[in-house]
């Protein structure tokens, strides 16, 4: 019997949290069932849980797609020879989340993702190390506009990421919950208070 490639197992395996994204998106965590997953991929039970024992194993493995999304955006900031003002940083985050995904709301998964790790507690310890890694990367974000004089030098870093991670859950909920409106009011809300002081700075 010849041998599967590795690249066949991650098209598989793609193949399937692909078609568990469109059963959750479209019917929620709880009302999936794993047959439901079976045929939207279109592979037998056997082929699905030769890569996911369980409809738990999907939920995990779409929570740390979903999460690892942000990550990346992150990445790229801190990677870039240049950051955005301040106030362009937060809507820039957000609104990249939407051309990762299918359609136009950012991070669609995520709200179902942590709504489950307040009951499933082993989601929670899986996804952890990766907000961990969020809040890492939002501190160092911090620490460079500080070190550009953009961000104030007393504030902690640590404690402005864990803000400016509270608003980008809250911005991704209420943009899918109340629409493009939400996300325009909040973008708007965001630019003025943060461009605020250096506007009035910049009267004085």
């Amino acid at each position: 019997m010849p041998k599967v490639s590795e690249e066949h197992r991650e098209a598989r395996r793609r193949q399937i949290l692909d078609a568990a994204w469109v059963c959750f998106a479209r019917n929620g965590f709880h009302k999936t069932s794993m047959p439901d997953v079976f045929a939207e991929a279109g592979l037998s039970a056997g082929a699905v849980y030769r890569y996911f024992p369980g409809k738990e194993a999907l939920i995990t493995a779409i929570a740390e797609v979903s999460t690892r999304q942000l990550i990346d955006i992150l990445d790229a900031h801190l990677g870039a020879a240049e950051l955005p003002a301040p106030d362009e940083l937060l809507p820039a985050i957000v609104e990249d989340l939407t051309v990762l995904g299918e359609g136009s709301l950012p991070a669609p998964m995520a709200p179902q993702v942590w709504s489950e790790m307040m009951r499933d507690h082993r989601l929670a310890a899986a996804v952890a190390d990766m907000l961990g890694d969020i809040q890492d990367r939002l501190t160092r974000l911090c620490r460079r506009y500080q070190d550009a004089g953009t961000v104030d030098a007393d504030l902690d870093p640590g404690d402005t990421a864990r803000v400016m991670l509270a608003l980008i859950q809250g911005w991704i909920i209420q943009w899918n919950t109340m629409g493009l409106a939400a996300h325009q009011q909040i973008r708007a809300g965001v630019r003025a208070l943060l461009a605020g002081p250096r506007a009035a700075g910049a009267r004085g």
